[in-house]
């Protein structure tokens, strides 16, 4: 399925999310690398993003424990590339367009919808800043929620008889995409999880305004 532009963000977060954007500019991907490092988000940033209700990784007060200094660095530039994200009319005029399944929630939490780059999707490579998946949720007001990333390889495009890794954390296999299954990696960039930024299942997420889902 594919989406049409639906959200209708309020005035306030629209506000906040012009105002994010404004501000990662300074931080693109170029600037970093003519500065000689990945970056992280700001102060300012985080405040900013905190008027949207979202905390990635990088403002958090506690980083994720045990990951090693380049992970870290590796969530920070992750952090700054999905900001536009935060609207998700930007996310499917970028190439993440295309929804497969419906909105996912079991009784460990949500997934939400499962937002696709298909030509990203179909490559076989793991890229930080283009995610195969983008992850929504539907709010009460009708806007989707951004919370999170997932990295996939389907299954027939790894050859290795051990599982992708990227992160520093081994991809989880899941049998039950066709047509062979995926590997697969969530990352919780936007909604801190309490189960941990990796978990497949994010308590925070819910289904409960998916249209035509009880």
């Amino acid at each position: 399925m594919t989406l049409s532009n639906r959200s209708n963000i309020p005035m306030i977060r629209s506000a906040a999310l012009a105002l994010v954007l404004a501000v990662a500019v300074q931080f693109s991907p170029d600037a970093r690398a003519q500065s000689g490092g990945m970056g992280a988000p700001t102060e300012r940033m985080c405040i900013l993003l905190g008027m949207l209700g979202v905390q990635p990784p990088a403002c958090r007060d506690e980083a994720e424990p045990g990951l090693p200094q380049d992970v870290l660095d590796q969530l920070d530039a992750l952090a700054l590339s999905i900001m536009p994200f935060f609207n998700y009319d930007v996310a499917v005029s970028a190439g993440w367009d295309t929804i497969l399944g419906e909105c996912v929630e079991s009784p460990m939490g949500g997934m939400g919808y499962h937002v696709h780059n298909m030509d990203q999707l179909m490559n076989g490579h793991l890229n930080l800043l283009r995610p195969e998946v983008l992850l929504y949720a539907p709010t009460e007001d009708g806007s989707m929620q951004f919370h999170g990333v997932e990295y996939i390889i389907p299954a027939d495009l790894w050859t290795e008889p051990f599982p992708p890794e990227f992160l520093g954390q081994e991809l989880e296999f899941n049998p039950n995409v066709p047509p062979n299954g995926i590997w697969a990696l969530h990352v919780w960039a936007a909604t801190p999880n309490p189960d941990g930024l990796f978990a497949p299942f994010n308590p925070e997420v819910s289904c409960q305004y998916a249209v035509g889902e009880d």
